[in-house]
Protein backbone atom coordinates (compact mmCIF):
# COMPACT_ATOMS: atom_id res chain seq x y z
CA UNK A 1 0.00 0.00 0.00
CA UNK A 2 1.33 3.66 -0.74
CA UNK A 3 0.90 6.21 1.63
CA UNK A 4 -0.35 9.42 0.49
CA UNK A 5 2.48 11.89 0.53
CA UNK A 6 2.49 14.70 3.05
CA UNK A 7 2.01 17.41 0.19
CA UNK A 8 -1.33 16.04 -0.11
CA UNK A 9 -2.46 16.12 3.00
CA UNK A 10 -3.72 20.07 2.51
CA UNK A 11 -5.43 19.33 -0.18
CA UNK A 12 -9.35 19.00 0.66
CA UNK A 13 -11.90 16.50 -0.82
CA UNK A 14 -15.47 17.60 -1.20
CA UNK A 15 -16.98 15.36 -3.22
CA UNK A 16 -16.73 12.41 -5.14
CA UNK A 17 -15.09 13.99 -8.34
CA UNK A 18 -12.41 15.51 -5.88
CA UNK A 19 -11.41 11.92 -5.04
CA UNK A 20 -11.55 11.05 -8.88
CA UNK A 21 -9.38 13.95 -10.11
CA UNK A 22 -6.94 13.64 -7.00
CA UNK A 23 -5.85 9.74 -7.87
CA UNK A 24 -3.73 9.91 -10.50
CA UNK A 25 -1.43 12.60 -8.53
CA UNK A 26 -1.34 10.68 -5.60
CA UNK A 27 -0.19 7.63 -8.05
CA UNK A 28 1.80 9.45 -10.74
CA UNK A 29 0.54 8.61 -13.51
CA UNK A 30 -3.36 7.85 -14.85
CA UNK A 31 -4.50 4.63 -14.27
CA UNK A 32 -5.54 2.38 -16.80
CA UNK A 33 -7.05 -0.92 -16.52
CA UNK A 34 -6.65 -0.82 -12.47
CA UNK A 35 -8.66 -0.92 -9.60
CA UNK A 36 -7.41 1.33 -6.82
CA UNK A 37 -8.63 1.39 -3.31
CA UNK A 38 -8.31 4.17 -1.49
CA UNK A 39 -8.37 4.74 2.40
CA UNK A 40 -9.90 8.54 3.31
CA UNK A 41 -9.43 9.94 6.62
CA UNK A 42 -10.73 13.32 7.79
CA UNK A 43 -11.45 14.63 4.37
CA UNK A 44 -7.93 13.32 2.97
CA UNK A 45 -6.50 10.09 1.24
CA UNK A 46 -4.01 8.04 3.55
CA UNK A 47 -3.12 5.40 1.37
CA UNK A 48 -3.65 4.03 -2.01
CA UNK A 49 -3.52 0.07 -3.58
CA UNK A 50 -3.59 -0.76 -7.14
CA UNK A 51 -4.26 -3.74 -8.98
CA UNK A 52 -4.00 -4.83 -12.17
CA UNK A 53 -7.76 -5.68 -14.09
CA UNK A 54 -7.70 -8.87 -14.81
CA UNK A 55 -10.67 -11.84 -16.43
CA UNK A 56 -9.22 -14.70 -15.81
CA UNK A 57 -10.94 -15.65 -12.22
CA UNK A 58 -8.04 -17.36 -10.44
CA UNK A 59 -5.91 -14.42 -11.54
CA UNK A 60 -8.82 -12.04 -9.66
CA UNK A 61 -8.89 -14.02 -6.58
CA UNK A 62 -5.70 -13.85 -6.14
CA UNK A 63 -5.23 -10.36 -6.72
CA UNK A 64 -8.30 -9.63 -4.64
CA UNK A 65 -6.63 -11.48 -2.17
CA UNK A 66 -3.86 -9.63 -1.59
CA UNK A 67 -5.52 -6.65 -1.91
CA UNK A 68 -7.95 -7.78 1.38
CA UNK A 69 -4.22 -8.92 3.10
CA UNK A 70 -2.19 -5.51 2.82
CA UNK A 71 -5.73 -4.04 4.17
CA UNK A 72 -5.92 -5.99 6.92
CA UNK A 73 -2.55 -6.01 8.07
CA UNK A 74 -2.67 -2.23 8.02
CA UNK A 75 -6.04 -2.46 10.14
CA UNK A 76 -7.89 -0.47 7.05
CA UNK A 77 -11.84 -0.94 7.97
CA UNK A 78 -13.29 1.10 5.17
CA UNK A 79 -12.13 1.64 2.02
CA UNK A 80 -12.62 3.54 -1.55
CA UNK A 81 -12.61 1.09 -4.52
CA UNK A 82 -11.86 2.95 -8.06
CA UNK A 83 -12.08 0.92 -11.16
CA UNK A 84 -10.92 1.94 -14.68
CA UNK A 85 -11.76 0.87 -17.72
CA UNK A 86 -15.03 -0.23 -19.59
CA UNK A 87 -17.86 -1.61 -17.34
CA UNK A 88 -16.88 -5.54 -18.72
CA UNK A 89 -13.65 -4.88 -17.63
CA UNK A 90 -14.28 -2.61 -13.99
CA UNK A 91 -17.72 -4.99 -13.16
CA UNK A 92 -16.53 -8.50 -12.26
CA UNK A 93 -13.66 -7.53 -10.54
CA UNK A 94 -15.54 -5.14 -8.64
CA UNK A 95 -17.70 -7.35 -7.59
CA UNK A 96 -15.30 -9.42 -6.26
CA UNK A 97 -13.63 -7.36 -4.17
CA UNK A 98 -16.86 -5.72 -2.45
CA UNK A 99 -17.52 -9.49 -1.53
CA UNK A 100 -13.88 -10.51 -0.04
CA UNK A 101 -13.42 -7.45 1.36
CA UNK A 102 -16.63 -6.98 3.63
CA UNK A 103 -16.47 -10.71 4.31
CA UNK A 104 -13.05 -9.39 6.06
CA UNK A 105 -14.62 -7.15 8.08
CA UNK A 106 -13.60 -3.78 5.93
CA UNK A 107 -16.61 -1.75 4.66
CA UNK A 108 -16.81 -0.07 1.36
CA UNK A 109 -17.22 3.55 1.65
CA UNK A 110 -17.84 3.71 -2.43
CA UNK A 111 -17.38 1.95 -5.42
CA UNK A 112 -17.45 3.63 -8.72
CA UNK A 113 -16.14 3.01 -12.72
CA UNK A 114 -13.94 5.63 -14.14
CA UNK A 115 -13.91 5.57 -17.76
CA UNK A 116 -13.38 8.80 -20.27
CA UNK A 117 -13.91 11.72 -17.91
CA UNK A 118 -17.12 9.99 -16.62
CA UNK A 119 -17.84 7.92 -13.36
CA UNK A 120 -20.64 5.98 -12.17
CA UNK A 121 -21.22 4.24 -8.57
CA UNK A 122 -21.84 1.25 -7.95
CA UNK A 123 -23.74 1.60 -4.95
CA UNK A 124 -25.40 5.01 -5.33
CA UNK A 125 -29.03 4.67 -6.71
CA UNK A 126 -30.59 7.88 -6.96
CA UNK A 127 -30.27 8.68 -10.22
CA UNK A 128 -30.66 13.07 -9.26
CA UNK A 129 -26.65 12.55 -7.83
CA UNK A 130 -25.82 9.44 -10.02
CA UNK A 131 -27.10 9.40 -13.32
CA UNK A 132 -27.27 6.81 -15.90
CA UNK A 133 -24.78 8.84 -18.36
CA UNK A 134 -22.50 8.84 -15.42
CA UNK A 135 -20.86 12.06 -13.63
CA UNK A 136 -18.26 14.33 -15.67
CA UNK A 137 -15.17 14.99 -13.79
CA UNK A 138 -12.37 16.89 -14.80
CA UNK A 139 -8.77 15.25 -14.53
CA UNK A 140 -6.61 18.18 -15.19
CA UNK A 141 -7.94 21.59 -14.44
CA UNK A 142 -10.05 20.63 -11.21
CA UNK A 143 -8.85 22.42 -7.71
CA UNK A 144 -7.23 18.96 -6.26
CA UNK A 145 -5.48 18.47 -9.54
CA UNK A 146 -4.51 22.16 -9.55
CA UNK A 147 -3.53 21.98 -5.82
CA UNK A 148 -1.22 18.36 -6.74
CA UNK A 149 0.01 20.35 -9.54
CA UNK A 150 1.11 23.25 -6.72
CA UNK A 151 2.47 20.79 -4.76
CA UNK A 152 4.82 19.32 -6.67
CA UNK A 153 2.94 16.40 -7.22
CA UNK A 154 2.42 14.94 -10.90
CA UNK A 155 0.28 12.70 -13.19
CA UNK A 156 2.04 10.93 -16.31
CA UNK A 157 0.10 9.26 -18.84
CA UNK A 158 0.40 5.83 -17.77
CA UNK A 159 2.69 3.80 -15.37
CA UNK A 160 5.21 2.64 -18.80
CA UNK A 161 5.75 6.92 -18.97
CA UNK A 162 6.35 6.40 -14.65
CA UNK A 163 8.85 3.45 -15.83
CA UNK A 164 10.71 5.99 -18.89
CA UNK A 165 11.54 8.61 -16.11
CA UNK A 166 14.77 6.18 -14.95
CA UNK A 167 15.68 5.71 -18.82
CA UNK A 168 18.77 7.46 -19.66
CA UNK A 169 18.59 11.04 -20.49
CA UNK A 170 18.24 11.40 -23.88
CA UNK A 171 21.33 13.54 -24.41
CA UNK A 172 23.67 10.92 -22.72
CA UNK A 173 26.77 9.82 -24.89
CA UNK A 174 26.63 6.36 -24.13
CA UNK A 175 30.36 5.92 -25.49
CA UNK A 176 31.34 8.23 -22.92
CA UNK A 177 29.60 7.00 -20.37
CA UNK A 178 31.58 3.57 -20.83
CA UNK A 179 34.72 4.98 -21.29
CA UNK A 180 34.05 6.67 -18.14
CA UNK A 181 33.02 3.44 -16.26
CA UNK A 182 35.62 1.52 -17.81
CA UNK A 183 38.31 3.50 -16.23
CA UNK A 184 36.81 4.10 -12.78
CA UNK A 185 36.29 0.56 -12.62
CA UNK A 186 40.24 0.36 -13.19
CA UNK A 187 41.09 2.44 -10.14
CA UNK A 188 38.61 0.34 -8.24
CA UNK A 189 40.49 -3.00 -9.34
CA UNK A 190 43.63 -1.10 -8.08
CA UNK A 191 42.58 0.18 -4.68
CA UNK A 192 40.00 -3.23 -3.98
CA UNK A 193 41.89 -4.27 -1.17
CA UNK A 194 41.47 -0.72 0.88
CA UNK A 195 38.40 -1.83 2.45
CA UNK A 196 38.36 0.82 4.49
CA UNK A 197 39.50 3.75 2.79
CA UNK A 198 37.58 2.19 -0.20
CA UNK A 199 34.27 2.27 2.08
CA UNK A 200 34.97 5.97 3.21
CA UNK A 201 35.39 7.28 0.48
CA UNK A 202 32.63 5.51 -1.02
CA UNK A 203 29.94 7.19 1.76
CA UNK A 204 31.77 10.71 1.34
CA UNK A 205 30.71 10.59 -1.65
CA UNK A 206 27.31 10.25 -1.53
CA UNK A 207 26.77 12.52 1.33
CA UNK A 208 28.51 15.33 -0.97
CA UNK A 209 26.14 14.29 -3.77
CA UNK A 210 23.08 14.40 -1.21
CA UNK A 211 24.03 18.02 -0.54
CA UNK A 212 24.65 19.08 -3.81
CA UNK A 213 21.14 17.29 -5.18
CA UNK A 214 19.68 19.49 -1.72
CA UNK A 215 20.99 22.44 -3.19
CA UNK A 216 19.05 21.93 -6.45
CA UNK A 217 22.09 20.98 -8.22
CA UNK A 218 22.50 18.37 -10.77
CA UNK A 219 25.30 15.76 -11.01
CA UNK A 220 27.74 15.31 -13.49
CA UNK A 221 27.96 12.24 -15.16
CA UNK A 222 31.37 11.24 -13.91
CA UNK A 223 30.32 11.55 -10.54
CA UNK A 224 26.85 9.57 -10.76
CA UNK A 225 29.37 6.87 -12.04
CA UNK A 226 31.72 7.08 -9.33
CA UNK A 227 29.21 6.59 -7.28
CA UNK A 228 27.70 3.58 -8.90
CA UNK A 229 31.14 1.60 -8.35
CA UNK A 230 31.14 2.66 -5.37
CA UNK A 231 28.18 0.86 -4.87
CA UNK A 232 29.05 -2.38 -6.15
CA UNK A 233 30.41 -2.55 -2.16
CA UNK A 234 27.31 -3.48 0.12
CA UNK A 235 28.48 -1.86 2.93
CA UNK A 236 28.60 1.31 1.05
CA UNK A 237 25.19 0.85 -0.06
CA UNK A 238 24.25 0.14 3.11
CA UNK A 239 26.22 2.88 4.34
CA UNK A 240 23.78 5.49 1.90
CA UNK A 241 20.20 4.07 3.14
CA UNK A 242 21.25 5.26 7.01
CA UNK A 243 21.58 8.71 5.42
CA UNK A 244 17.64 8.56 4.44
CA UNK A 245 16.76 10.47 8.17
CA UNK A 246 19.37 12.88 7.94
CA UNK A 247 18.44 14.33 3.97
CA UNK A 248 15.11 13.28 3.74
CA UNK A 249 13.24 10.64 1.32
CA UNK A 250 12.57 13.18 -1.36
CA UNK A 251 15.89 14.13 -1.77
CA UNK A 252 17.19 10.46 -1.91
CA UNK A 253 14.40 9.62 -4.24
CA UNK A 254 15.87 12.89 -6.64
CA UNK A 255 19.70 11.54 -5.81
CA UNK A 256 18.94 8.12 -6.62
CA UNK A 257 16.91 8.94 -9.92
CA UNK A 258 20.20 11.01 -11.10
CA UNK A 259 22.28 7.93 -10.70
CA UNK A 260 19.95 4.92 -11.87
CA UNK A 261 19.48 6.69 -15.24
CA UNK A 262 23.39 8.02 -15.45
CA UNK A 263 25.28 4.97 -14.90
CA UNK A 264 26.20 2.28 -17.39
CA UNK A 265 22.80 -0.18 -17.35
CA UNK A 266 24.79 -2.72 -15.53
CA UNK A 267 25.46 -0.94 -12.52
CA UNK A 268 22.22 0.40 -12.02
CA UNK A 269 20.77 -2.73 -9.54
CA UNK A 270 22.30 -0.74 -6.04
CA UNK A 271 21.06 2.67 -7.05
CA UNK A 272 17.60 0.97 -7.88
CA UNK A 273 17.39 -0.42 -5.43
CA UNK A 274 18.20 2.56 -2.96
CA UNK A 275 15.86 4.94 -4.77
CA UNK A 276 13.15 2.17 -4.17
CA UNK A 277 13.69 2.38 -0.76
CA UNK A 278 13.87 6.30 -0.61
CA UNK A 279 10.49 6.01 -2.09
CA UNK A 280 8.80 3.48 0.31
CA UNK A 281 10.17 6.02 3.05
CA UNK A 282 8.47 8.78 0.60
CA UNK A 283 5.06 6.79 0.39
CA UNK A 284 5.52 6.61 -3.23
CA UNK A 285 4.38 3.00 -3.79
CA UNK A 286 4.43 3.46 -7.77
CA UNK A 287 7.92 4.53 -7.99
CA UNK A 288 8.94 2.19 -5.32
CA UNK A 289 7.34 -0.41 -7.81
CA UNK A 290 8.86 0.67 -11.12
CA UNK A 291 12.79 0.96 -9.49
CA UNK A 292 12.54 -2.62 -7.96
CA UNK A 293 11.91 -4.06 -11.23
CA UNK A 294 14.43 -2.26 -12.76
CA UNK A 295 16.75 -3.53 -10.00
CA UNK A 296 15.28 -7.13 -10.71
CA UNK A 297 15.89 -6.63 -14.31
CA UNK A 298 19.60 -6.82 -14.04
CA UNK A 299 19.94 -8.90 -10.65
CA UNK A 300 17.00 -11.16 -10.19
CA UNK A 301 18.69 -12.25 -7.60
CA UNK A 302 19.57 -9.16 -5.54
CA UNK A 303 18.56 -10.10 -1.89
CA UNK A 304 17.89 -6.54 -0.77
CA UNK A 305 16.13 -5.72 -4.18
CA UNK A 306 13.95 -8.98 -3.05
CA UNK A 307 13.54 -8.21 0.61
CA UNK A 308 11.76 -4.68 -0.31
CA UNK A 309 9.45 -6.26 -2.70
CA UNK A 310 8.04 -8.02 -0.16
CA UNK A 311 7.87 -5.47 2.12
CA UNK A 312 6.23 -3.19 -1.26
CA UNK A 313 3.60 -6.16 -1.74
CA UNK A 314 2.74 -6.54 1.99
CA UNK A 315 2.14 -2.81 2.11
CA UNK A 316 4.27 -2.17 4.48
CA UNK A 317 4.32 1.84 6.07
CA UNK A 318 6.78 4.34 5.89
CA UNK A 319 6.77 4.77 9.68
CA UNK A 320 8.36 0.99 9.72
CA UNK A 321 11.12 2.26 7.66
CA UNK A 322 11.71 5.14 10.09
CA UNK A 323 12.01 3.08 12.90
CA UNK A 324 14.76 1.29 12.51
CA UNK A 325 18.16 3.12 14.38
CA UNK A 326 19.84 4.04 11.87
CA UNK A 327 22.57 5.82 13.47
CA UNK A 328 23.29 2.43 15.17
CA UNK A 329 23.59 0.35 11.70
CA UNK A 330 25.72 2.88 10.42
CA UNK A 331 28.14 2.30 14.02
CA UNK A 332 27.64 -1.27 13.23
CA UNK A 333 28.54 -0.65 9.33
CA UNK A 334 31.90 1.11 10.44
CA UNK A 335 32.83 -1.56 12.97
CA UNK A 336 32.09 -4.34 10.32
CA UNK A 337 34.38 -2.87 7.92
CA UNK A 338 37.21 -2.16 11.05
CA UNK A 339 37.40 -5.28 11.76
CA UNK A 340 36.78 -7.14 8.30
CA UNK A 341 38.49 -4.36 5.64
CA UNK A 342 37.36 -7.32 2.84
CA UNK A 343 33.50 -6.79 3.37
CA UNK A 344 33.96 -3.43 1.48
CA UNK A 345 35.87 -4.53 -1.41
CA UNK A 346 34.03 -3.54 -4.55
CA UNK A 347 32.26 -6.16 -6.41
CA UNK A 348 32.39 -4.99 -9.74
CA UNK A 349 29.87 -6.82 -12.67
CA UNK A 350 31.55 -9.29 -15.03
CA UNK A 351 33.04 -8.38 -18.05
CA UNK A 352 34.37 -5.08 -15.74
Amino acid sequence: MSTAPERADAITLRKLADVVALVPYLLGFHPQRSLVALTIEDAAVRGTVRLDLTQDPAEMAERVGHLVDVLSRNRIHRALLIGYGSGAEVTPMVDVATEALRAAGIGISEAIRVDEGRYWSYVCTDVTCCPPEGTRVDLTSSVPAAAAVLAGMCALPDRAALAATLDPPQQLDQDRVQDITREVCAQAKQRSKEGVRWFWDGANRITAALEQVQAGEDLDVETAIRIGVHLTAKPVRDMAMTYVPRYGAETHVRLWTEVTRKVHPTFATAPATLLAFAAMCWGNGALAGIALERALSISPHNTLALLLSEGLMAGLHPSHMFACDWNGVADDLVARIRLCPSAAWPLLPEGW
